[in-house]
């Protein structure tokens, strides 16, 4: 194993252990919020690694590949569209419109909502719907 994988492994493992820690930690916010950035900077440098030039990473069937319900939302979101409107075009909370684009944040790397429409774009993320 050369020196990539092996820090390739270790951000794996990095993340499984802030998961770990996460669910231990439920009733410390300020821990929940370290452990949070924690998570998305090591889901960032995975997506380094795992992507030349820094694209992220996108393995359709892996663990970081965007669910269904994921990628309509992001849609949502590059059309311009508030939480409060997607949770009510999808009949879902706007707790749960929250949880959604946390996800997405966490998979992409993005860190706010244009950057993760500008990614999906730009990446072809999201298939256009015919006419």
């Amino acid at each position: 194993m050369d020196r990539l994988d092996n820090l390739k492994k270790t951000l794996c493992e990095m993340h499984s252990a802030i998961e770990a820690y996460m669910s231990a930690f439920r009733g410390d916010s300020a821990a929940l919020r370290a452990l949070d950035e924690l998570r998305r900077l090591s889901r960032a440098a995975l997506n380094e690694l795992s992507e030349p030039a820094g694209e992220p990473l996108r393995d359709p069937k892996g663990p970081g590949a965007l669910t269904p319900r994921e990628l309509e939302i992001l849609s949502l979101i590059v059309a311009g569209l508030a939480n409060k409107e997607i949770a009510y075009r999808l009949e879902i909370s706007d707790r749960t419109v929250q949880f959604h684009i946390r996800s997405i944040f966490e998979k992409t790397g993005a860190r706010s909502r244009t950057e993760a429409a500008v990614l999906a774009l730009k990446k072809h993320l999201l298939k256009r719907k015919p006419h």
